[in-house]
């Protein structure tokens, strides 16, 4: 069996044990995920671009560590000798480990944030800034800072954050390519959740190895210029999949921070908290193919879509709310 390889950052973190964290599963997470891909890249392209591939993450991971010019040169020998279509799947292969090692970071992260909300305590005084959440501002709003509580709870009234939607952010990631990512991510906790069963553990290692030879078939790139409404389509894919239910989730929690510092009100329901905006579909910087009719329909098609969400909405509350009458003042 092939000798497995781990990210540049999983070998630098074996290399300095002392400032590794107990309950830091990076190298552990990241591990599995490289191995699986590596085993799918060999069933695809064989072994022999199996080991190509493992070979130039090495050289990386070494010159990463040491800055030995040698290595860096011998990765350059290596790379520069392939063929045309050779080096575009290598490129792409070491392209999606390395987005493998950034979902294995996003996991690790969220693990960390759940023990130290256990604990109490953060896992390592480097991560304190990172890690922080709502409770533990308002906290030390109060402790450290001496704002009073209602000081604290006056000026979240009376502050917003807007955040707006650009049409063309700095990293365009396809929608199918974040869905996939989202479910490895998932597949990637569930897989170390303490609760599995063997066969529950095996049936995820399978799922996983599926969504990571999905993502890794899925172009990455656009083949088509797109129109100022999908841009907006783009934008709005992310009230659909994480801000409608994301932020109504956030509000409750600094309802629950505001507890924790002694305020037992919640946040009125028309403090403007938190705003959006969006300046997609009317980007006025020359491109012809921004007109007056298509900012009218991107300017409609948010509130279209919201209504759609809201009547959603609207649908789950009815059976949420649905009661057996027990008296006769239901039917009065």
């Amino acid at each position: 069996m092939a000798e497995t390889h781990h990210s540049i950052d999983a070998q630098l973190r074996a290399l300095a044990p002392g400032k590794v964290s107990e309950d830091d599963k990076l190298v552990e997470y990241d591990a599995l995920l490289v191995d699986r891909f590596l085993d799918i890249l060999q069933d695809l392209h064989g072994p022999s671009l199996r080991e190509f591939v493992q070979e130039c993450y090495e050289l990386s991971a070494e010159y990463e560590g040491d800055k030995d010019k040698a290595k860096l040169s011998e990765l350059g020998t290596k790379l520069t000798g392939l063929a045309p279509a050779d080096s575009i799947l290598v490129a792409g292969s070491i392209h999606h480990m390395l987005n493998l090692a950034n979902l294995a970071e996003e996991v690790q992260m969220a693990y960390r944030h759940r023990s130290k909300l256990k604990s109490g305590n953060f896992a390592d005084e480097g991560s304190a800034t990172t890690e922080s959440d709502i409770e533990e501002t308002l906290k030390r709003l109060v402790s450290d800072l001496g704002k009073s509580p209602e000081e604290v709870f006056e000026a979240l009234k009376n502050q917003t954050v807007e955040l707006v939607f650009t049409a063309h952010p700095t990293q365009s990631v396809r929608r199918s390519l974040l869905q996939k990512n989202a479910k490895i991510r998932n597949s990637l906790k569930q897989l170390y959740a303490k609760d599995i069963t063997a066969d529950e553990k095996q049936e995820l290692d399978e799922a996983l190895q599926r969504q990571i030879q999905a993502a890794f078939r899925t172009d990455e790139i656009r083949r088509t210029q797109p129109t100022p409404q999908d841009e907006m389509r783009y934008g709005m894919s992310y009230f659909h999949e994480t801000i409608w239910k994301g932020v109504p989730k956030f509000l409750r929690r600094v309802d629950t921070a505001l507890k924790s510092i002694g305020i037992n009100e919640r946040l009125p329901y028309n403090a403007p908290l938190i705003r959006f905006s969006s300046w997609m579909g009317g980007d006025r910087d020359g491109n012809p193919r921004v007109t007056p009719g298509g900012d009218k329909r991107c300017s409609l098609a948010g509130p279209h879509d919201g209504c759609k969400l809201v009547h959603l909405s609207d649908r789950e509350l009815m059976f949420e709310l649905s009661c057996a009458c027990t008296d006769d003042s239901c039917s009065s």
